[in-house]
């Protein structure tokens, strides 16, 4: 029986319930032979029921409600030195969706996915801010997949409280921003990384290999060829590092409600520039032992400003170019979220997709459109 099936029963079942208690009480009462007054409450009654169905679930237990539809995929409320900080929390590989959505779109179910699948030895931890979670997509379907895959219900006041960064939430300047969502989600992934290190990515990546934790530990990867910036959408730190520090102490004394990379990267460009003497253009004059700058091909083989490039043609050529010593290819969802992604097509995107994510593409057309 499907998820809808199974509401829907539920949904005339707490009817018949109904039903039987209104003809209880209207017998006691005497209000069946009064047909105005049985219509009002009959009226009242359907009202009760819409808002019992529609808001009866907003405290639930989501790992609860993810058993009973006979979803396996671990989902947890984030607690204080909880399991998401504890053990090999340096290792773990997590996302942070912060726009209160309650599910993933395809593309994005497509990032975890072929994380969680490159890297079956590795913590997976998808962070959401959403009160509850939409089970109508196939999303949770799809990553219950892998065993590493975690869901961590976030709820950003408490995920604040008794940090650095909880005056910054409060205040809530950040508010009135229209770069709300896109401050929102640079500060919480510096938060996570105080809160317990790992490697955190943004959720418009297709990981293509396995991503050795040897290789990728305590990085930043230069954004582009001409090293114009250091990036913040994908990046590792272990916990305690003192560069983590070094962010948060910049986020706390320098907020600009209008400036859209100043909290990403360029602080992070910044940084590395006062503290480890790294030049613009210069990928070899970081000084620093403890933290290493990355090559843009490991994961932005096609810059921000060739974004296009992902949706022509998969040549031979052209799948060197996005294959040259990578190991996930950034797609740029803040400008290709609008074009078009046929998945069955030679797109050099659908083609990635295929084959880094291919539950994902077999469920594609169960996503909302």
């Amino acid at each position: 029986m499907s998820k809808t099936n199974k509401g829907l029963k539920r949904a005339f079942n707490n009817w018949n319930d109904v039903q039987l208690v209104f003809e209880d009480i209207a017998r006691h009462y005497g209000i069946c032979s009064d047909w105005k007054l049985k219509n009002v409450l009959i009226v009242i009654v359907l009202v009760l029921i819409f808002f019992v169905l529609l808001f009866g679930n907003s405290g639930r237990d989501e790992q609860a409600y993810a058993r009973e539809l006979g979803l396996k995929i671990r989902i947890h409320k984030w607690i204080p030195g909880g399991e998401t900080e504890r053990g090999d929390s340096n290792r773990r590989i997590f996302f942070h969706e912060t726009s209160g959505r309650s599910d993933l779109g395809l593309r994005q179910t497509c990032t975890v996915e072929s994380a969680a699948r490159h890297n079956p030895d590795r913590p997976i931890q998808v962070f959401m801010t959403a009160d509850r979670l939409d089970y109508s997509s196939p999303w949770l379907e799809i990553l219950q997949t892998y065993p590493n895959m975690n869901v961590v219900l976030v709820d950003p006041k408490g995920y604040f409280a008794n940090t650095p960064l909880e005056h910054w939430y409060n205040d809530g300047e950040w508010r009135e921003s229209i770069y709300n969502i896109v401050h929102l989600s640079d500060y919480i992934r510096v938060l996570t990384l105080l809160k317990g290190g790992g490697m955190y990515m943004d959720l418009d990546f297709v990981t293509i290999k396995p991503l050795d934790d040897k290789q990728l530990w305590n990085f930043f990867l230069i954004e582009t060829a001409e090293m114009k910036l250091l990036s913040n959408s994908v990046l590792h730190l272990e916990r305690g590092h003192r560069l983590i520090n070094e962010m948060i102490h910049r986020l706390v004394k320098y907020y600009d409600v209008d400036d859209y990379m100043w909290h990403g990267p360029s602080m992070i460009s910044n940084i590395m520039s006062k503290n480890c003497g790294v030049k613009r253009g210069q990928p070899d004059s970081n000084n620093c032992t403890d933290v290493r700058l990355l090559p843009h091909n490991y994961f932005a083989p096609i810059s921000n400003t060739e974004w296009e490039f992902l949706f022509s043609d998969a040549t031979e050529g052209n799948m060197a170019v996005v294959k040259n010593g990578s190991y996930g290819v950034h797609c740029w969802g803040g400008k290709s979220v609008n074009h078009p992604l046929d998945l069955k097509s030679n797109q050099i995107y659908a083609v990635l997709a295929r084959e880094h994510c291919p539950i994902t593409v077999a469920r594609a057309a169960d996503f909302p459109a």
